[in-house]
């Protein structure tokens, strides 16, 4: 138990330390993480739902808004997890700096994952401000239950992020990420059209991933619904988002303090 406290007491340090420096240069941040998916909410959702009238009885626009909430805490946690610690890894030897105090690898690595997830959190809560400023929200008691699966899928993914950086030779490696991971879950993932209306094999794969459970727990916070996929996506997150941890922990060891 000592321990664990000790473990987040140092990760709450490291994440302190992101946060003071986030201070200053905190607005172009968020707008940087809330631009793109007002961008997406307005250019495809309005544009395509002039031609969409309704997806499961619900108007186009108001059904991909939980998606966006969800692409929004990617996106923010991803950028976080890639360029930003990567940064602080490499080109800043910040990493380096704070393992000469009594924070270990370990530590650094957790908060790393905890600041992502706040920026994940931070971005899908602003968002979620704005949707229900455009009336696209309206189920007040749902807020603390959509926060909560935020930080917890925000968390899932910053470790996801964080495996890739311990693994990056250099920034170009993070244009196979983007590309090649980051795009097709943004697409395949069931914020702009039913999942069901892929192949089987094709929905199936990329359930394998944290984003899908992700969309479907917030449209259902959103809009009801059957609960069962729903209930899947918490169970899911909840065994992932700690095993990404844990694997995120190992690899960025392995990187810092090479085995002899």
């Amino acid at each position: 138990m000592n321990n664990l406290k000790t473990r987040f007491t140092g990760a709450f340090r490291f994440w302190q330390r992101n946060v003071d420096v986030f201070r200053s240069h905190y607005l172009s941040s968020v707008v940087g993480n809330i631009g793109e998916p007002l961008l997406y909410l307005f250019g495809l959702g309005a544009g395509i739902g002039g031609m969409i009238e309704k997806v499961d009885g619900i108007p186009y626009l108001q059904w991909i808004a939980p998606g966006m909430m969800v692409a929004a805490a990617m996106n923010a946690a991803a950028f976080e997890c890639t360029f930003g610690a990567y940064t602080r890894m490499v080109e800043q030897k910040v990493y380096e700096g704070v393992l000469a105090t009594p924070l270990e690898v370990e530590d650094i690595v957790l908060g790393e994952i905890l600041w992502g997830a706040t920026k994940g959190l931070m971005s899908s809560g602003i968002l979620l401000l704005v949707l229900a400023a455009l009336g696209l929200f309206g189920r007040w008691a749902s807020v603390p239950l959509l926060l909560i699966e935020m930080a917890l899928f925000g968390t899932a993914f910053a470790a996801l992020t964080m495996c890739v950086t311990a693994m990056s030779k250099s920034y170009e490696f993070f244009n196979y990420f983007f590309t090649l991971f980051l795009t097709p879950l943004l697409v395949f993932s069931g914020i702009w059209f039913p999942v069901a209306r892929l192949p089987g094999w094709l929905s199936g794969f990329f359930l394998i991933f944290p984003t899908p459970h992700a969309v479907n727990i917030a449209r259902y916070l959103f809009h009801g619904g059957g609960a069962i996929m729903p209930i899947i996506g918490i169970l899911f997150l909840a065994v992932c988002a700690p095993a990404l941890v844990w694997l995120a922990m190992r690899l960025v060891r392995r990187r810092l303090i090479p085995a002899p």
